[in-house]
């Protein structure tokens, strides 16, 4: 299974520095198992031509799945360009399906090239013409190559001219629609990649509704399609709500300080302006789960999750940009927090620390007569936490701006309330 990609323009070598892979080296990694490897067959003035190609383990392939007969072993799995062919090339092409190259060529990213894609063989059951309905609405020109008297399986070639990044998009939003067999559980995140890879295009396509029906199966997910939002909860307004802020600040270099299973650091790692994203936490079990969910990620900066306490010093996390510290600080002892905080902000020194707790205030709405989790050691009101911020920043060179998250009520506020420190320049 394979893809190609070809190119004949002015600005061929500039193409190279989009896929961010030497033309003089072949690429190769190994992913859950399977070999991905990225060559160039043509690099010149005026040509570029690369392939990447999986050599599957079949046995690799059945080792997370319910075998019942031998056909479990003799399928087309291994040599079909699916989705488990796009799952093991996500991190070979991080950086052109994110359009995050080198700085000095990011204006090439957004540029439009004549390209060329050839991929397969695809194991389908649509015809010629659903599978040209697919791309000829992009602007593509498709040909498609029959390998079988069944024609089920096929080669397919496609080119337009558009940028490297929407293209392979495309491809990795279209082929799933196309393959009969998806090998990985179908959830939320998958309708968060495909609302994220068809942003600018999937909303206008004719055959929108057939591409959800086959990329996500499921009618739950099919009814949250792109553009179409349910109740966010507000556990997803929190990372959203420091998402958003993260933006407005200086964040080459940010830090998630109790990072738990990863659900925040892999909703920053879609930031293309992060160079560096570091995960900390001190759970075993968290930093298992959180290193199976970046494993799933496509995200040209992935976290690099490391163990760690606040209640320990790591030279490491010295004067980064954005430190974040999401529903922690409630889960330790109230005591122990000056301490804690002098370290973050005298000696890690941030650009900018982001603190989110529980609002006690708005404990009325919730009716509750005890503490939101028995793991709280408190849980303070906006007064209370305003008081503590500006404790915090006694004779340090740190500014305070407070936010709610969550739905506003006219006496009680937000649930959760947000401080930001900002350091202020000069320092």
């Amino acid at each position: 299974m394979q893809l190609s990609i070809y190119c004949k323009t002015p600005y061929a070598k500039e193409i190279s520095y989009l896929f961010a892979k030497n033309p003089n080296n072949v690429h190769e990694r190994h992913e859950k198992g399977h070999a991905v490897r990225f060559v160039y067959h043509k690099l010149t003035d005026n040509e570029v031509e690369a392939t990447i190609f999986v050599t599957a383990d079949p046995l690799a392939l059945t080792q997370n799945e319910r075998a019942y007969d031998i056909t479990h072993y003799i399928n087309d799995r291994g040599f079909a360009a699916s989705s488990i062919f796009l799952s093991l090339i996500r991190k070979m092409l991080g950086t052109a399906l994110n359009g995050k190259p080198q700085e000095q060529y990011a204006e090439f990213a957004e540029q439009v090239f004549p390209l060329t894609f050839e991929f397969g063989p695809i194991a389908t059951a649509l015809s010629n013409t659903e599978i040209t309905e697919l791309f000829a609405p992009l602007g593509f020109q498709v040909e498609i190559e029959t390998i079988s008297e069944a024609q089920r399986a096929r080669f397919i070639k496609i080119n337009a001219l558009t940028t490297l990044k929407q293209a392979l998009q495309q491809i990795f939003v279209l082929i799933p629609v196309m393959d009969d067999y998806k090998h990985y559980f179908i959830d939320e995140t998958e309708r968060e990649r495909i609302e994220r890879y068809g942003e600018g295009w999937l909303k206008q396509h004719p055959q929108k509704d057939f591409i959800y029906k086959k990329a996500l199966r499921f009618r739950h997910l099919i009814g949250s399609e792109p553009n179409v939002k349910g109740k966010v909860t507000l556990n997803t307004q929190r990372y959203e709500t420091i998402v958003a802020h993260v933006k407005e600040l200086p964040h080459q270099s940010v830090v998630d300080l109790g990072a738990g299973e990863g659900k925040l650091s892999a909703l920053l790692s879609e930031l293309p302006t992060i160079q560096e994203l570091i995960a900390v936490e001190p759970s075993e079990a968290a930093i298992r789960k959180a290193t199976r969910r970046f494993e799933e990620l496509d995200t040209a900066t992935i976290p690099q999750i490391q163990w760690g306490s606040l209640f320990y010093y790591d030279h490491t996390l010295v004067n980064k940009d954005v430190l974040i510290l999401c529903e922690v600080i409630e889960h330790i002892n109230e005591e122990r927090l000056p301490k804690i905080m002098a370290m973050l902000l005298q000696q890690y020194a941030p650009k900018a620390l982001i603190v989110t707790t529980p609002n006690a205030d708005y404990n009325k709405v919730y009716e509750l007569e005890e503490k939101r989790h028995d793991d709280h050691r408190f849980e303070w009101t906006r007064q209370q936490f305003e008081s503590w911020c500006a404790e915090m920043i006694s004779n340090t060179s740190y500014t305070t701006a407070f936010y709610g998250i969550g739905e506003q009520h006219p006496t009680y506020g937000t649930p959760t309330q947000m401080c930001i420190f900002k350091r202020t320049e000069g320092l």
